[in-house]
């Protein structure tokens, strides 16, 4: 199962590396409008939900590897 964690952490750095994009587009986009204060708040904002959403996904996939762990030790325990 180790494919199946690294292609869940991929997407879970893709969706971080999106998010890196997005919070710098929104600080170009207001600073070029004249208001870069706005736009790195706004960008602070969106880097921060990312990261949040980043942690979470990693969070779930170790949970996930817990209670599959969990699971082969009491079939391996029910076999004996």
């Amino acid at each position: 199962m180790p494919n199946s964690k690294l292609r869940r952490n991929g997407w879970a750095t893709v969706g971080l590396s999106l998010s890196l994009m997005f919070a710098v587009g929104a600080f170009v986009y207001f600073a070029l409008a004249g208001t870069p204060v706005r736009g790195a708040v706004i960008g602070l904002l969106v880097l921060l939900a990312g990261v949040w959403e980043f942690r979470r996904k990693l969070q779930d996939t170790i949970v996930a590897d817990l209670y599959e762990a969990e699971a082969d030790a009491q079939q391996r325990e029910n076999r004996q």
